[in-house]
């Protein structure tokens, strides 16, 4: 695993589209203004160097507003929802927990695994990774996503590391098309105790480290 750029990670994207639907504008280096300070990519390479896995994060200050009304407004996607937004494009948010999730709160997605490497626990690794990446570079207290109902079902919320899934947030018209999605949350304390109790049995990595950044 290394750190890419956010254009790296968009022609990654743009390159593997068979199995990989678009990046949503969250992290379209085009659609905002994107720095060091604000957002990481990680991905995993084989051991030819192909990239095999990604997972980025983004963090929002939202002081004085929230998960909601950032959504709503179209916000969350573009630097611009104005000049920005597609033809039709909106969202529309009923799940109620979205209303609480302000402050410093880190957005984790741009999630996608090679269909050579699915199955081998990737998805499991890379979300935990760059969670706890964030966590000790940000002192943000809510670790958000959004997630496809269908990809909901086959359990992954749990495996991602999501305690808090809240229905729903509509798209339409967006860059993935209209669709339903789910609203996912984990706070910070939350995040620290799933990754330790998920690396208690690696003898490769001291979960003591975790442990001690949460305090």
């Amino acid at each position: 695993m290394s750190f890419a750029d956010i254009r790296e990670m968009v022609e990654i994207n743009e390159a593997n589209r068979d199995s990989w639907i678009p990046l949503l504008p969250i992290f379209d280096y085009r659609k905002f203004t994107a720095t060091p300070d604000n957002i990481f990519c990680i991905v995993a390479r084989d051991p030819h160097g192909r990239v095999v896995g990604t997972h980025a994060c983004r963090l929002y200050d939202w002081s004085g507003t929230n998960f909601h009304e950032e959504a709503v407004s179209l916000r969350l996607f573009y630097d611009d929802p104005d000049k920005m937004r597609r033809p039709g494009e909106s969202c529309r948010v009923t799940a109620p927990s979205a209303k609480s999730v302000g402050g410093l709160t880190v957005f984790s997605g741009a999630a996608w695994y090679h269909p050579d490497y699915r199955g081998r626990g990737l998805s499991t690794i890379l979300p935990h990774v760059s969670k706890a990446y964030a966590l000790t570079r940000w002192p943000a207290e809510t670790i958000v996503s959004i997630m496809a109902e269908s990809v909901h079902q086959k359990g992954f919320a749990k495996r991602f590391g999501y305690t808090n899934v809240d229905w729903e947030i509509f798209l339409e018209n967006s860059v993935v098309g209209t669709m339903r999605v789910a609203f996912l949350s984990v706070k910070r304390e939350e995040t620290f105790s799933i990754l330790a109790e998920h690396l208690a049995g690696s003898s490769q990595i001291d979960a003591g480290i975790l442990r001690r950044h949460a305090q």
